[in-house]
C-alpha cells in the first residue's frame, strides 16, 4: 500500500512541474509599449517581479517538502534537485524584471 502511494505521490509532483515548468512568464501588456507607458511598465515589471518570487518561494517549499516525506533516495534527490532548479530560474527572472523595472523608472524620470 505504502508503494502505491508513492508511485501516485511521485506522478503527482512530476505532473505539477512539468505544468510549473511549461508556465510562460507573460510579456509585459502591449498597450503599455505602444503608448510608451515608463511608469506603467515599471510597475508591471514590479508586480511581475512579485509574482516570480512567490513562485520561487513555492519551489523552495515543495523541494523542503520532498526532503521529508520521500523514502527512496533516487526519488528524493531528482525532485528536490529540479524544483531547486526550478525555483533559481524564477528567481532569475525575478532579478531580471525588477531590473527592467529598474529601467523603465529611469526612462520616465528622464522624460
Amino acid at each position: 500500500m505504502k508503494n502505491r502511494s508513492s508511485w501516485k505521490m511521485l506522478v503527482g509532483a512530476v505532473l505539477v512541474t512539468i505544468l510549473v515548468g511549461c508556465a510562460t512568464v507573460s510579456g509585459p501588456p502591449s498597450q503599455l509599449v505602444q503608448q510608451n507607458d515608463h511608469a506603467g511598465l515599471a510597475a508591471w515589471y514590479e508586480q511581475e517581479a512579485g509574482n516570480l518570487r512567490a513562485r520561487a518561494e513555492e519551489m523552495r517549499q515543495m523541494a523542503k517538502s520532498y526532503e521529508q516525506r520521500m523514502s527512496k533516495p533516487k526519488q528524493h534527490s531528482v525532485l528536490v534537485q529540479h524544483c531547486r532548479n526550478l525555483s533559481e530560474k524564477y528567481s532569475k527572472a525575478a532579478e531580471e524584471a525588477e531590473a527592467l523595472a529598474k529601467l523603465h523608472t529611469e526612462q520616465q524620470k528622464g522624460q
